[in-house]
């Protein structure tokens, strides 16, 4: 390596810092040691320093050291591998930073002492944001963090604070330039920039200040929430130095106190986040944008499984269609996504308040993996009396499993994705077999049994009725005795009409999602894609995308009642 970087190296806390955000001790060590996994974070391996027979050498990523409980060996990422490798520290610099990534030539010495200069400026602005909250001006951002049940040990856990006015902003000024900061540096950190004048305009006023921490806990930027009218709501910090919005989490560095307490979450907002956390769950958020391949790696770097809890509006599902998307051709053995939709547009907060820890553990159990999430895509481009739909649905999916990156992977993908095709075929053929049947068993006695037989308009009704269970799964729990008795003459629809209210009664707080892939798990996919492929929701004046539960209750028990006006 080039003698240009070999002073900087050494000094380079900002540089090996990186390198531990980006790189697990375990990933490193794995490479040549066979670790036998102890929990999230902890590893046993047979220690590399002598001979044994028993593993006695202890990795841990939590803490960022390795021990070896025999010969006593002790140390940390860049200790190993010079000793391992046998190579000086300045090379295990080098050859760590191309693993992780990272581009040498942006630490040089000037530039490690600009980033020192605007961490100590973004912290001490973070401390005057604090002192702002627990002061008379802060009153009013305090009373509204108590209104969102945000509790005071949370105030100093996120370190939470108040920008203050106009007023506020100046003095703040002042106070850095006394202390010999410099407004550029007050600039490149993006508590302001400069106007035609020359004036400085301030980003954050009359906001609720929530920093946003790297993975070591220093604040790297802030998110804003507006406590007076007026747009934009939440505000992150510009791009700086320190602060990329595409490779960092809201929230990382507290949920790494709390991984081994519950499951791990990744969510849309800070609200939601600092929420969670109130009730024990490592989460972290996304800032606002969609989710890249950086922030998807950082994740996996605090955990191995994670549950994409986005809130249960359209915006929700497109975010978690995005993120599907992004980590299908990056899946890893053993790195593990799923996603959960909440039902009735209800965000993670709304949710537990309204139905409980319990009903959300539920939630988290029912959540669909990526192959369901996969095979749940692939289901919309089916068409009803349009066949060559069906092919169309194989090529996404098979084309989709291309694009994974791990050979093993995409190989257990592809197994997994023929055999449900091949389910899928046959209960097809069998599907249309049993119907002809049927029909011809009615064709032939229809002089007979004309009396039982239900109108065409009980029928439609009967379909509208599963339409609105498999839509809206939470509100026919309140007709669930008059659906149960109602008697479809159709068999395979009563059959469909039970099990979509066992399922129901099985797990209250399940979403249309979620009952679908159980539908189709359960051997029902040609029954739904019959329902959710017909004109029902215009029949209806329906708008799936912007159901109002209070509506849907009301066209539910409207057909109950027609229906039973027809059937007596």
């Amino acid at each position: 390596m080039g003698n240009i970087f070999i002073k900087i190296m050494y000094k380079n806390e900002n540089l090996k810092e990186e390198i531990r955000n980006r790189l697990k001790l375990s990933e490193v060590i794995g490479k040549n040691l066979s670790l036998k996994k102890k929990d999230d974070s902890n590893y046993i391996a047979l220690c590399p320093f002598h001979k044994e027979k028993t593993p006695s050498f202890s990795i841990s990523d939590e803490k960022g050291f390795y021990h070896c409980f025999g010969c006593g060996k002790h140390g940390d990422l860049f200790s190993y591998v010079m000793e391992t490798e046998n190579i000086g520290f300045v090379d295990v610099l080098s050859n760590l930073a191309e693993q992780a990534g990272i581009n040498l030539s942006n630490y040089d010495n000037h530039k490690n002492h600009d980033l020192d200069v605007i961490y100590n400026l973004i912290k001490r602005a973070s401390d005057s944001y604090i002192k702002n909250l627990n002061s008379p001006i802060g009153e009013k951002a305090k009373n509204y963090l108590i209104q969102r049940n945000v509790p005071p040990s949370h105030f100093n856990e996120y370190l939470i604070g108040y920008s203050g006015n106009l007023k506020s902003n100046k003095f703040l000024v002042s106070s850095l330039l006394k202390e010999g900061f410099i407004i550029d540096d007050i600039i490149k950190v993006g508590l302001a920039k400069k106007a035609v004048n020359n004036n400085l305009i301030f980003y954050f006023q009359e906001r609720i200040m929530i920093p946003i921490l790297n993975d070591r806990g220093r604040v790297v930027a802030f998110g804003g929430r507006l406590i007076k009218a007026g747009e934009p709501k939440y505000l992150n910090s510009p791009e700086t130095p320190l602060f990329h919005k595409g490779k960092q989490l809201f929230g990382v560095f507290n949920a790494k106190k709390l991984k081994k307490k519950k499951r791990f979450i990744v969510c849309e907002g800070y609200m939601d986040v600092i929420t969670l956390s109130k009730f024990g769950y490592p989460a972290v958020a996304t800032l606002g944008t969609s989710v890249t391949e950086d922030q998807i790696n950082n994740v996996f770097n605090v955990t191995d499984e994670a549950f994409l809890v986005f809130d249960g509006d359209v915006a929700g599902r497109r975010a978690a269609i995005r993120v599907f998307e992004k980590n299908l051709s990056i899946l890893k053995i053993k790195k593990i996504f799923k996603f959960v939709f909440l039902p009735e547009n209800l965000d993670p907060e709304d949710f537990i308040t309204k139905y409980g820890e319990n009903e959300f553990e539920k939630m988290l159990d029912n959540a669909l993996s990526m192959i369901d999430f996969l095979w749940m895509e692939g289901l919309k481009l089916i068409k009803k009396e349009h066949p060559e739909t069906n092919a169309i649905f194989w090529s996404f999916l098979r084309n989709k499993v291309k694009t994974i990156e791990d050979y093993n992977l995409k190989l257990a993908y592809s197994d997994e994705i023929e055999k449900r095709i091949k389910v899928y075929r046959n209960n097809s053929q069998f599907s249309q077999f049993k119907n002809v049947s049927k029909r011809n068993i009615f064709n032939n006695y229809k002089l007979i049994e004309k009396q039982k037989l239900p109108k065409t308009g009980v029928e439609k009704k009967f379909e509208a009725i599963i339409y609105i269970m498999i839509l809206c799964p939470s509100v026919c729990q309140n007709f669930d005795e008059k659906i149960s008795l109602l008697d479809f003459r159709d068999h395979s629809l009563n059959e469909f009409k039970d099990l979509i209210l066992k399922l129901i009664f099985n797990t209250p707080n399940i979403n249309s999602e979620k009952l679908q892939s159980d539908l189709i798990n359960e051997g029902f996919a040609i029954q739904l894609r019959k329902i959710m492929q017909s004109n029902i929701s215009s029949r209806l004046n329906l708008d799936e995308n912007k159901m109002e539960t209070e509506n849907v209750h009301d066209i539910l028990k409207e057909l109950l009642h027609l229906i039973n006006i027809k059937m007596h």
